[in-house]
């Protein structure tokens, strides 16, 4: 590529050519193969194109430099950008540069800023880039006012799609929104209101839509600048100001055009009222108050459009575009924490839909023969998925139901659901809606970018939706046989059926990577039948501390029971139930007859022990069983000790929108306190020196203060030596055979369950090879710890982690940790690690590389070598996972 070569001349007009005719080839090629990418990008690399860029961008002075060769550097700069995800580390890593295009964003130019912006949001691609950006406090203001209306359309619309990408997670929001709320959800409005200019309109809806996905104090920007106005005018091509309700059209007037006159931007304008009322309490309303009619004008049509919808999704005349958008924005407003906007909801629904029980079985029936008819033939997702949210909204509206056969309807979801699980059934809204396939349409990298809540198959979120709200209408009668019932939903002699078919079936998806959404409807439609939490593999673990004899905690109740606890797992996870430290440390310690501190807490007298035991084994575990004669006690009890994913399980509830799901963790019993509980110490295998932030503590070496009881229940040969009497076993520190990094994710792993991962992202591409392999030999040490203390699962997950970053790992690294792993005998990491580098064998015989290895790993080497030759160039290990 000679052109590239031309980019750092000396005479201007050559380098300015040459970049523009570079940027035109790019364009042209920009959805070419993979393989034709590859081949570019190693021509730009090899003619050192980039750096070229990079190094006009930061040595432009306008005072030498003709404005159209920054213009013109940037626009390439931005297309490679934009193509190579691997070129943008370069960027933002370049603190130089990225303050040279801060200044260069900050000057009046219209046409610089316009290229800037177009380059800021090749590079947020990455997600460390879009966190550089917006870590820039001075930038992002800048950004705030070029969206503002005193600005040309062409920049306000750059700045806004550069805003669509830093708003891709929450904390992009927050940090984007925490301090420029104002002037960007004014410049956001005002763009919303240019009906004049489509195309800056269109922009300012979708940066509102992705920015009200999230719960926030922006909210109450939104309403105090009237955004129901600004819906409405956008529905009606008109302008109208609070003080002039009377121009609002009358409800069936403005139903029948918007039905009528469907326009690409309407389904931003119900995603964007759906996200408003989900998020809406009564407080951001208020700013609104004595107001209400032009909101009231747009939920009676949005509700006219989803009855529309409601009574076309049992037949083919259903238009996903139109009512997709306006039925999800009525199951989001049935379940607004704000009441007015539940209440007119619910009631307009009620005057404008049939909701007579026949039409309920009709819609079922739609359902049933679409899923039965699928044995044969491919499912009609699309189908599916209406029927499922139109009896989601019915449900909802109408809770006294009577639906004809109650157990056929759990028998369909449940096959629903499965089919959803095993993929037979998915179905996305970026696929179906076609206003929300605008954005980034470049390659992500090191992606922040976060699911949606409901997830990516919309029809097992609404499936979930519609059993727990089906389930949840059923009162004092076993749903399968039909029995008189006291409480609960499902008898004794039934609840077997359930275990086995649907019950079962729920267990196992929510130990799948499915969406938070779909997993709080899990739990809950679970709690239905008495099962309460989220199973987890460390709370698993856990149960077998209840009542265990290594308990420091005692709770005296006033019927004369105790229980037995430990302060380290209760402090962590239930720190309500025990008293302050203080008068905990000063009242309640006493010593036991081995010297060890114990301690006694005297409960109310109005808490109920067996209640207690319940909510002590979902401290413990994640997870308990709470019959139906159980639930008010606990759910008291629960409230009192501040248990609010269990409270809220119980109380039968819809999980709230956008809510996180709960997680066990015991992390917090590692943070430093006053009283902190720790009964030993887990010293690493390390000489250099530590400040301990346990004022008690005189230890000067790497160490970690922990809790016997948790690692016992992860680890069978710590708790064997902790029970066994020996000297040992009263050792106040426990000196591990682990480097400090290898220590210290070991005991993330104790108490979380987890082992942290290492993300193969552009950053652990460009670490040095010492940087690299300090990452990775603590997955050796701990792979061989794991088969001498009999810690379960740590062997694999740290063969896991190795795997899935040793392809972006550089060659160096690679061979060192071949040896490293050799040497601590983990041979199955030494295999896995020599696959990644076998097809340089001879490179790398030649050039002397190899001479550090023992004759054992260079025969493994040899080997896979004869292998990847045999294959034509594939490894024995990628042979294998084929």
């Amino acid at each position: 590529m000679s052109l590239s070569c031309l980019l750092s001349a000396d005479q201007l007009p050559v380098a300015v050519s040459s970049a523009r005719a570079i940027n035109c080839i790019l364009n042209t090629l920009a959805t070419a193969r993979g393989s034709i990418h590859a081949e570019i990008l190693e021509a730009l690399e090899k003619s050192n194109a980039i750096s070229s860029v990079i190094s006009a961008l930061q040595n432009y002075s306008h005072d030498i430099h003709p404005l159209n060769y920054l213009t013109e550097m940037m626009s390439l700069l931005r297309i490679i950008l934009w193509i190579w995800p691997s070129s943008r580390y370069h960027v933002w890593s370049n603190s130089n540069l990225m303050g040279k295009l801060a200044q260069y964003c900050l000057c009046s130019e219209i046409s610089i800023d316009v290229k800037v912006l177009e380059l800021y949001a090749a590079l947020a691609l990455c997600g460390y880039g879009a966190m550089v950006l917006l870590k820039n406090e001075e930038l992002m203001a800048k950004i705030g006012e070029l969206i503002g209306k005193s600005h040309p359309c062409v920049v306000r619309i750059e700045a806004l799609k550069l805003c669509q990408i830093l708003l891709r997670s929450s904390k992009g929001c927050n940090l984007l929104m925490a301090p420029h709320c104002q002037p960007i959800i004014e410049g956001m409005i005002n763009a919303m209101s240019r009906g004049d200019e489509r195309l800056l309109m269109t922009e300012g809806c979708r940066t509102a839509f992705l920015v009200l996905r999230y719960a926030g104090n922006h909210h109450r920007f939104f309403w105090s600048n009237a955004i129901d106005d600004i819906l409405y005018n956008i529905l009606t091509g008109s302008c109208i100001s609070s003080h002039k309700a009377h121009q609002i059209m009358c409800h069936d007037k403005l139903y029948n055009m918007v039905s009528k006159n469907f326009t690409d931007i309407h389904p931003y304008v119900w995603d964007i009222l759906g996200n408003l009322a989900v998020h809406c309490n009564n407080e951001y309303l208020s700013v609104r108050k004595g107001q209400d009619c032009v909101l009231q004008a747009l939920i009676y049509c949005v509700c006219s459009l989803a009855t529309d919808a409601i009574q076309k999704s049992s037949t083919m005349k259903l238009s996903k575009d139109v009512h997709e958008p306006a039925l999800r924005a009525v199951l989001m407003m049935l379940q607004s924490p704000n009441g007015y906007i539940l209440s007119e909801a619910s009631s307009q629904l009620l005057q404008v839909l049939p909701l007579g029980d026949d039409y309920l079985n009709i819609l079922f029936t739609s359902l049933e023969s679409n899923t039965t008819r699928s044995i044969t033939t491919s499912f009609d997702s699309v189908k599916i998925m209406s029927n499922l949210m139109s009896l989601a909204g019915l449900v909802m509206l109408k809770p006294s139901h009577n639906i004809l056969n109650k157990s056929s309807v759990i028998d369909v979801l449940s096959t629903i659901i499965k089919e959803c699980l095993h993929n037979n059934i998915h179905i996305t809204r970026l696929k179906l809606d076609s206003h929300l396939q605008f954005c980034f349409d470049g390659a992500s990298c090191c992606s922040l970018v976060e699911e949606e809540w409901e997830g990516e198959n919309i029809a097992l979120f609404y499936g979930l939706m519609v059993l727990f709200n089906l389930l949840k209408s059923i009162n004092f009668v076993c749903v399968h046989c039909k029995r008189n019932l006291d409480m609960e939903i499902v008898c004794h002699g039934c609840r077997d059926y359930f275990t086995e078919g649907l019950i079962s079936v729920l267990q196992n998806a929510l130990r799948q990577n499915i969406s938070p959404g779909a997993k709080l409807y899990i739990s809950h439609i679970m709690s239905l039948f008495g099962l309460c939490g989220f199973p987890n593999k460390l709370g698993g673990k856990m149960r077998r501390a209840l009542d265990d004899e290594l308990a420091d905690l005692e709770l005296l109740l006033s019927d004369g029971i105790s229980l037995n606890a430990h302060t380290a797992i209760i402090s962590a996870r239930c720190p309500k139930l025990l008293p302050s430290a203080k008068s905990l440390g000063n009242d309640g310690k006493t010593t036991d007859e081995w010297g060890r501190s114990f301690y006694r807490v005297r409960m109310s007298d109005r808490v109920d022990s067996n209640a207690l035991k319940k909510v002590l084994e979902y401290v413990y575990t994640g997870f308990v069983m709470v019959d139906g004669d159980i639930v008010k006690p606990v759910r008291t009890l629960a409230k009192y000790c501040h248990l609010k994913s269990l409270q809220k399980i119980l109380q039968k509830d819809q999980p709230r929108w956008n809510s996180d799901c709960p997680r066990y963790d015991l992390t917090a019993a590692l943070e430093p306190a006053e009283y902190s509980f720790s009964d030993i110490i887990l010293e690493a295998r390390s000489n250099e020196e530590m400040k301990c932030c346990h004022s008690s503590c005189q230890l000067s070496t790497q160490h970690v203060h922990s809790h016997k009881i948790v690692l016992g229940m992860n680890c069978d040969y710590l708790r064997a030596l902790f029970n066994s009497g020996m000297h040992e076993s009263f050792s106040e520190v426990i000196r591990v055979p682990l480097g400090w990094q290898a220590l210290d994710k070991l005991v993330q792993w104790f108490y979380s369950g987890d082992l942290p991962k290492i993300t193969p992202d552009c950053r652990w591409r460009n670490l040095t090879t010492e940087e690299q392999l300090c990452q990775l030999q603590p997955y050796a040490e701990l792979s061989s710890l794991a088969e001498f203390w009999f810690l379960e699962g740590v062997k694999e997950e740290s063969f896991a982690v190795v795997t899935s970053c040793l392809n972006s790992t550089s060659t160096a690294a690679a061979i060192e940790f071949v040896q490293s792993a050799a040497q601590l005998g983990q041979w199955e990491l030494v295999e896995a690690a020599v696959g990644s580098v076998a097809h340089l064998y001879p490179k790398l015989r030649d050039s002397g590389q190899l001479e550090q290895l023992d004759d054992d790993v260079l025969n493994v080497l040899r080997t896979e070598y004869v292998r990847y030759s045999q294959h034509g160039g594939r490894s024995s290990r990628i042979q294998r996972e084929c």
